[in-house]
């Protein structure tokens, strides 16, 4: 009992360390940018990047604040979820389509290789938010020209969704600590500034609240694969549907 509570004390102060530097680095970024554009006058235009710069800033800050607060209120069983059936098919044919047009954005195509009826009992919403994150990540760790392949099976009782790209990959190392609360992987901060740590977290979470399972295998350089399988709906849910 008493090492549970220590690891919840710890894990409480990391939070709190985590959510803290994440906050600020920002906010650094902000004061550090309006302090030089003040220090002697500039031309308009100067004055123009820094504030898109610090729109960005408060964007992010936006991002990682609402985040928490999802968290927060998931850990303490405030999140109303439904579980009414989902045709997960439909749903992924749509976020394919979404998805599709993300990838245009950095010339990478998306790809649905293959899919099959399948119902789900859940909240389609965060069903929607879970693999429409995983596949915003699938492209932005991609490299231009690229692909991004989405793919539904059936296998027994479980709809078996998977995200792959073949993008900057993640560390073998890593792959245990990717949705861990903040954990981002020093590759993943190099190639870009946009996210927040928590997506993935929240990913878990919407699965886990499913009774399902996430699941990533990943190799440097090659790309990364996200699994997630979902317990199919039961037969006498699916009546009047």
């Amino acid at each position: 009992m008493i090492d549970r509570l220590e690891t919840s004390f710890r894990q409480i102060r990391q939070f709190s360390s985590d959510a803290s530097h994440e906050l600020r680095t920002p906010l650094t970024v902000m004061k550090g940018e309006t302090e030089l554009a003040l220090r002697r006058p500039r031309e308009t235009d100067d004055y123009k990047v820094v504030l898109e710069s610090n729109l960005e800033e408060i964007d992010r800050m936006t991002r990682i604040v609402d985040e928490l607060l999802f968290l927060s209120r998931a850990d303490m069983g405030e999140v109303k979820m439904e579980h009414l059936p989902v045709p997960l098919d439909t749903l992924v044919e749509d976020l394919h389509r979404q998805a599709s047009l993300l990838g245009q954005e950095r010339d990478i195509q998306v790809v649905l290789r293959t899919t099959a009826p399948a119902v789900v009992l859940g909240d389609e919403l965060r069903l929607r938010e879970l693999f429409l994150n995983l596949l915003d990540n699938a492209v932005k760790y991609s490299h231009p020209g690229g692909t991004v392949d989405i793919a539904l099976t059936i296998e027994q009782t479980h709809a078996r969704v998977s995200v792959t790209d073949h993008g900057i990959g993640i560390a073998q190392e890593d792959q245990s600590r990717i949705f861990d609360r903040f954990y981002r992987t020093d590759d993943a901060r190099a190639h870009t500034k946009k996210g927040t740590g928590l997506g993935l977290s929240i990913c878990a979470w919407i699965v886990e609240s499913h009774r399902g399972r996430i699941e990533v295998q990943s190799k440097v350089g090659e790309g990364s694969t996200f699994t997630v399988m979902l317990p199919l709906a039961p037969p006498h849910r699916l009546n009047n549907f």
